[in-house]
């Protein structure tokens, strides 16, 4: 193998490369690789966690399409090359000048379009969705839809068949919009109530009858409502904020730094309750949601997730 020369798309044997001795061309492996090894010490450090999430990116790619029986070559000069009696591997090189991880902007919280979007397509993951029918369920433009999806599409989450759109990896998807969803912490309220949890679970009802305040359960104590699969004893529910603290006042509560048994979450925008259901008078957010809340909650919080994760997300 020392004494084969190749270019991507062209393998020479020693007496071929005799007769071609020509300049590496402008855009070979070997040129690229040059070119960013001279421009790296002009790039700034990027943090260990930037690095490690481009690394699993770059992982990742490269198992699909070894799985697939694809050869690869990327700029950090990693291939897998597999043809006739010719076997070409390298792996385990940075690339120097990755480009910027564009899924961090689809999955942050302030991001209410994409997340409607991509809540839709969780509605039913085996449906199979073309971009204006998407558009117009989620009132946005069709250019919205159209860049989330080829971010999705680019990451191997989503797959574009001759009659759309449909997601072929949602749990990876999934488990990447909750590592992105818990960097920005939201609004919250840690308070104390003497009542256990299933009476104030009751005061909760009332207060949309007596107060016309909406609150919609969700992490362990709204999970369990869809799969029944961890006990708790703290309720977690989301209330508007300008309603928040007329509500601690009616449940009899006070706020507290430490040992709290209610936390409120401020409602910053109706994402978070779209497609919420109303089961045994309580109302409870979206199976989806509670994924999402649930990754975030430590202990048993992963439990709840994958429990509801399977019994309703994959169904």
């Amino acid at each position: 193998m020392k004494d084969i020369r190749y270019w991507v798309g062209k393998v020479l044997t020693p007496e071929q490369a005799e007769v071609e001795k020509k300049p590496e061309p402008k855009h070979s492996v070997t040129g690229k690789l040059n070119h960013y090894r001279d421009q790296k010490k002009q790039q700034p450090e990027q943090t260990t966690s930037q690095q490690q999430h481009k690394k699993q990116n770059m992982e990742r790619t490269a198992q699909i399409c070894e799985d697939n029986g694809m050869g690869y070559f990327d700029y950090a000069g990693n291939c897998w090359f597999a043809g006739h009696s010719i076997f070409l591997s390298e792996k385990g090189n940075k690339n120097q000048q990755p480009k910027e991880h564009r899924s961090v902007s689809i999955f942050e919280r302030t991001s209410v379009v994409s997340s409607c979007i991509l809540r839709e397509l969780f509605e039913d993951v085996r449906k199979i969705w073309k971009l204006k029918h998407l558009a117009e369920k989620v009132e946005c433009s069709i250019g919205q839809v159209s860049k989330l999806m080829k971010v999705l599409v680019e990451n191997a989450w989503v797959e574009k068949v001759p009659d759309g759109y449909k997601i072929i990896d949602p749990e990876s998807l999934l488990l990447e919009w909750s590592k992105d969803y818990g960097k920005k912490e939201v609004a919250t309220y840690a308070c104390y109530s003497l009542d256990n949890v299933s009476v104030i679970e009751e005061w909760l009802k009332r207060l949309k009858k007596d107060m016309g305040i909406d609150s919609y359960l969700t992490g362990l104590s709204g999970g369990v409502r869809y799969a029944s699969v961890v006990r708790y004893n703290k309720i977690y529910v989301y209330i508007a904020p300008e309603n928040i603290r007329e509500a601690i006042s009616y449940l009899g509560m006070k706020e507290v730094s430490s040992g709290s048994n209610v936390v409120i979450f401020s409602l910053e925008n109706d994402s978070y309750i779209k497609n919420y259901r109303v089961i045994g008078e309580s109302v409870v957010v979206s199976p989806l949601q509670i994924y999402l809340d649930s990754m975030q909650i430590k202990g048993r919080g992963e439990e709840m997730a994958e429990a509801v994760l399977r019994k309703e997300i994959l169904r």
